[in-house]
């Protein structure tokens, strides 16, 4: 009976010590029916991850990252996001749109697909897609402004102006090459496209390069 205790014993402590390599290295394939998560953001189905960002990007820099630790534990190397977004948060979407960029240069795809709007920052998201696979319905629009300031009962010294003038240059700079890199305008193109607050259809997103296809 001891023999039998210790033997049971040992074959727990196996069990625990290679278990879970073993698990690892036979993980099945992603099923074919999705996987949804508990947000219902972002789902697994054949192998292909899909996200869904549908109103103001805001938060979403941390539920992408959720997300693609998601995604890397179904082995997913193709990401579809749905866009539908008016903007919101600068910095939200400049980290969407560099954590997009990060995922691509590790050999993930990043499809986009807008449906209705891609203004602000998720224009900036659209056109961080993977290139020749960034989609536009025939009846969405691309909108591209320079920064906004929203305040209330605020009072400022003409150097505080111009000091946040300058930090706002700086930041629309870096949206403006941003997008240069990843679309066929020339910095000096956008920067005067922002200041006039351009809506962009459909076709001419394609044809400056926010988008590769269309959707009809």
């Amino acid at each position: 009976m001891k023999r039998i205790k210790i033997g049971l014993l040992g074959l727990v402590l196996c069990l625990l010590l290679f278990g879970n390599p073993l698990a690892a290295v036979f993980e099945p394939e992603p099923p074919p029916y999705p996987v949804v998560s508990m947000s219902y953001r972002y789902f697994v189905q054949n192998g292909i991850g899909y996200y869904l960002l549908n109103g103001t990007v805001s938060g979403e820099f941390s539920q992408f990252i959720i997300a693609s630790y998601f995604f890397q534990r179904y082995g997913v190397k193709h990401i579809v996001i749905y866009l539908n977004s008016p903007g919101g948060e600068v910095f939200e979407g400049l980290g969407f749109a560099q954590l997009m960029l990060d995922l691509q240069s590790k050999g993930i795809t990043i499809e986009v697909r807008c449906y209705g709007l891609a203004a602000s920052a998720a224009a900036i998201i659209l056109a961080a897609g993977t290139l020749g696979h960034r989609y536009i319905a025939d009846c969405s629009f691309v909108m591209v402004h320079e920064l906004w300031v929203f305040k209330l009962f605020s009072v400022q010294s003409v150097s505080q102006v111009e000091k946040e003038a300058e930090t706002m240059r700086k930041v629309q700079n870096t949206i403006i090459q941003m997008l240069a890199n990843r679309t066929k305008l020339s910095p000096e193109e956008l920067k005067r496209r922002c200041a006039a607050e351009t809506w962009i259809s459909a076709q001419q997103a394609i044809e400056w390069g926010f988008a590769d296809h269309l959707i009809k």
